[in-house]
Parts: C-alpha cells; sequence; structure tokens
C-alpha cells in the first residue's frame, strides 16, 4: 500500500504489497502477538536547479507557484514541491477460531523535495550587478527550505519510528487492502502535522524577506536595473 501526499495534500492508491501466511506459520494469537516493524524513512532533497531563459514578466506569471525577488519587476522565483508517502508491508495468518490476524512487517515513508528550481530573469546577465543580487536573495529562500525540509525529516523520522514500534498485530475486520490502507493512513496522519508545520513555517519565513522594504534594499545596491 502506498498513500502518497503531496504539499497540497493530494492522496492517491497506488499499490498494495500484501502476504497471507499459512496458519501453521504462526503459533501466537493476534492478541498476544508481537512483531517488530521495520521502518525505514527514505528523505531526499536534491540541490536546486538554476534556470535563466525565463523573461520578468514570464516569472510574474508563475508567480503563484513560488516566491518572488521583487513584485515590481519580477527578478527571481524560486519554486519548491514536496511528496511524503507510506507504503506498508503486511503478512495475515488465519487462527485457529477462523479469524484472521494482520500483522505489520515493515513501513517505508519517504520524504521528498520533487521540485527545487530558482529562476533568474533573463534580462539581467551573470556578473551583472542585478544578477548577483537577485541570486543572492534567491539563495536565502533556498536556505529557508533546505533548513525546515532536514527539521522536518527529523520529527518524521522520529515520530513515525515511535509508531512503528508500537505498531501491533489487530485482527482482520475487512479486507486485506482495506487493513494496508488502515495502516497506511495511521502513518499518513501522524505525519502530517509534521508535514503542515514545514508548510507554515516556511510560508512565514519567506514572508519575512519578501518584504517592500527589503525589495527597495535589493534594488539600492545596483544602479543598473
Amino acid at each position: 500500500m502506498v498513500i502518497a501526499l503531496s504539499s497540497r495534500w493530494r492522496q492517491c492508491l497506488l499499490a498494495a504489497l500484501l502476504a497471507l501466511v499459512p496458519a501453521a506459520a504462526r503459533a501466537q494469537s493476534c492478541a498476544d502477538g508481537r512483531s517488530q516493524v521495520a521502518f525505514r524513512l527514505v528523505a531526499e532533497l536534491p540541490q536546486p536547479a538554476y534556470r535563466h531563459r525565463l523573461t520578468r514578466s514570464q516569472l510574474g506569471a508563475l508567480k503563484g507557484h513560488g516566491h518572488m525577488t521583487s513584485d515590481r519587476s519580477h527578478a527571481g522565483l524560486t519554486e519548491t514541491q514536496t511528496s511524503f508517502s507510506v507504503k506498508p508491508v503486511l503478512e495475515f495468518f488465519r487462527q485457529s477460531n477462523g479469524r484472521v490476524c494482520a500483522v505489520v512487517k515493515q513501513v517505508q515513508a519517504e520524504w521528498r523535495m520533487t521540485n527545487f528550481m530558482v529562476d533568474i530573469a533573463a534580462e539581467y546577465q551573470p556578473g551583472s550587478c542585478p544578477y548577483g543580487e537577485i541570486v543572492s536573495h534567491e539563495n536565502q529562500h533556498v536556505a529557508i527550505h533546505q533548513r525546515a525540509f532536514t527539521q522536518t525529516e527529523q520529527a518524521l523520522r522520529a515520530r513515525l519510528g515511535e509508531l512503528a514500534r508500537n505498531t501491533r498485530p489487530f485482527l482482520l475486520q475487512g479486507t486485506p487492502q482495506q487493513a494496508a490502507t488502515e495502516v497506511a493512513n495511521r502513518f499518513m496522519a501522524a505525519a502530517k502535522p509534521y508535514v503542515e508545520k514545514y508548510q507554515a513555517d516556511t510560508q512565514r519565513e519567506n514572508g519575512v524577506i519578501d518584504t517592500p522594504q527589503n525589495y527597495r534594499a535589493v534594488t539600492a545596491r545596483c544602479r543598473d536595473w
């Protein structure tokens, strides 16, 4: 079962990894059973890609997708997109009374920066004062997202690792697919506050440097805008 969660909170069901184990392979009852859940968090934070081909007007059209260096000249734009997903692996065994027990064997979570793009308006030539100031400002946005991403990774690793350690076998109430979805949703719910905090923190910190006062300061450092 894979549940994917993007920074816009889209969810999609992709696959289920399920195995039915014969009753003879398991002796313990579901109530008394203990299983050590193998938990793994894969985090991927690529270096930002830098482009220098879109004009100020084109960047202005993309303004709603990122953080602009200037709301007047549309000189630079930093775009980011993150995703979080969970894939649990379950085994199932039938008890002597006919009930089926679900055992969570493995949970893999993925926290990724799926888009990390910095645009510098094509009107500004590399090596010029405006180009350097724009890059410097955009790199402040880059640093904000890098720092928040790493903090979120650490928080997710701790919280979801704890949840995995406390996960126990349970009686199957519906289908194996439904059981896998239930486990995935449990981990998604535990991750949600941390992903939302990442969004809130980056929005707040980006807002601190995207102010008219800061824009005027950037403009004042160059004469050839």
